[in-house]
């Protein structure tokens, strides 16, 4: 008869503690999910940012390259304009100038 007083004064107390462990299983649970669901937003959102950037980096990058190839075009042009002979067929094509003893030959314009 002993056994069978404890085990009816044991059973309303552990369906307590159990109902306290639920709820504390439930907590962590809901926490977990909460948190699984805000991990799985940030990565998609910044998946997205990403992509976005990723263009406009190669955007940039396009920019970049033909603003250095129109520098480098225009370096060979400052670095062309120092020679004196440069600056002379210029002269001589554009503007019609011709040094004093040149002669310039005109050919036939139909």
């Amino acid at each position: 008869m002993r056994n069978s007083s404890v085990d009816r004064h044991s059973s309303p107390t552990s369906s307590k503690s159990n109902a306290g462990g639920r709820r504390r299983i439930m907590i962590w649970l809901l926490s977990l999910a909460a948190f699984g669901s805000w991990a799985i937003f940030t990565f998609f959102s910044q998946g997205m940012i990403m992509a976005d950037r990723s263009e406009q980096l190669i955007q940039k990058e396009k920019q970049k390259q033909a603003a250095t190839q129109t520098e480098q075009q225009l370096q060979t042009e400052v670095n062309r304009l120092q020679d004196p002979e440069y600056i002379g067929e210029i002269a001589r094509s554009k503007y019609g100038l011709y040094k004093p003893e040149e002669t310039p030959i005109i050919g036939d314009q139909k």
